[in-house]
């Protein structure tokens, strides 16, 4: 059965309508649309969704996490900004065989060597394309049946989707491409601009392009369209850095809406953690919240981990730097509405998903 995986990043269930989306919603009322719990998480989002795993079960909850970085020590040493740097740790990593190129974003030079990717092989690698004939196009891999072509030029969606409609094949059972934009335009502007509600359209139309010819060729194929979450509006920033950079024996992380923490003694830990709890608009996670948001128990998450509440950024950031935006994701989930979408070309009784169960419904198992 050959089988289209369309992977809209950043969209909103709510934003799913007939004004703005109109593929999208007359395809979802058709046949399948469902509201798609979303969870507390960066990169283990889509590995949920592709492995069926949650991210305690996988490991995969944000990007980095505090394990020592040879490659990273390396670059530490030269004397570049971080964004030529991240182009020769990117070739580093791909060079060593790793698949999952991260970048080093704003991270602060001291800490190069302190922390490494939590995965370090591309989505292709799960089971699921592992097991089947398949076309997967996430910039900037574009891969066949494990053959890989690097695309180093950055390329928008317009680009991506007819460069990806031409693959369609009787070769391959799998078609999965993620287009970003819609992403990107929402960390920019936020949710209600003119020009994310432009973007928000375009993406309807670039998921109706690429059903439509998948289905012309293969008109008992089955179709799915799904985004990790969606976007809330940041409304005011929380300053973490000016606090832990005062202690020299903790080294950080600052995820943009998470602040994790580790510690070379128990005082300093105390007394990071006594700082941390006088801060408003966020609080430290305890174990039970841990737990119920599935994050993976390891230290190598972080030692103290410090959730910003919704509609809040940490600024500056990892990620950001200093730079403001409008948008942003990555909440506990059942403090923000978050939710993204699934639809699939067959019916089904559910009204809500979560993550870990979408491979089961591709497979027809739900």
């Amino acid at each position: 059965m050959k089988t289209l995986i369309i992977y809209v990043d950043g969209m909103n269930f709510t934003s799913i309508n007939n004004e703005n989306t109109p593929f999208l919603h007359d395809f979802g009322l058709k046949y399948s649309l469902l509201r798609l719990k979303t969870l507390l998480a960066y990169t283990g989002i889509e590995n949920t969704f592709i492995s069926g795993k949650l991210p305690n079960e996988t490991g995969i909850w944000v990007e980095f996490i505090y394990r020592k970085n040879l490659l990273g020590k390396l670059l530490k040493l030269k004397p570049l900004p971080n964004n030529y740097l991240s182009y020769v740790y990117a070739l580093g990593k791909y060079i060593i065989g790793d698949t999952f190129l991260s970048k080093l974003h704003y991270i602060p030079r001291k800490f190069f060597d302190k922390f490494s990717s939590s995965v370090n092989y591309g989505l292709w690698k799960n089971d699921f394309f592992q097991k089947n004939t398949f076309v997967y196009y996430s910039w900037p891999f574009f891969v066949k049946n494990n053959k890989i072509n690097l695309d180093f030029i950055k390329r928008n969606d317009e680009y991506k989707v007819k460069k990806f409609i031409k693959n369609f094949n009787e070769d391959a059972d799998v078609y999965f491409i993620h287009i970003v934009d819609l992403d990107k335009t929402s960390h920019e502007y936020g949710l209600g601009h003119e020009k994310t509600l432009k973007e928000i359209k375009k993406q309807d139309e670039y998921c109706s392009l690429i059903a439509n010819e998948f289905i012309s060729k293969f008109n008992d194929g089955v179709v799915v369209l799904w985004s990790d979450h969606g976007f809330i509006n940041v409304k005011e920033y929380i300053d973490i850095n000016s606090i832990a950079k005062n202690f020299k024996n903790a080294d950080y992380f600052l995820d943009s809406t998470l602040a994790r923490f580790w510690f070379k003694d128990n005082n300093t830990r105390n007394e990071v953690a006594n700082e941390l709890k006088k801060l408003k608009n966020g609080h430290i996670l305890s174990i039970g919240e841990k737990n119920m948001y599935n994050i993976p128990q390891s230290t190598e998450q972080g030692e103290v981990i410090f959730a910003a509440d919704p509609g809040y950024l940490i600024l500056p950031n990892f990620y950001q730097g200093k730079k403001p935006c409008n948008g942003m994701h990555g909440y506990m989930p059942d403090k923000a509405d978050l939710d993204g979408f699934f639809i699939i070309n067959r019916k089904t009784n559910k009204k809500t998903l979560n993550m870990n169960e979408c491979l089961g419904v591709i497979y027809g198992n739900l």
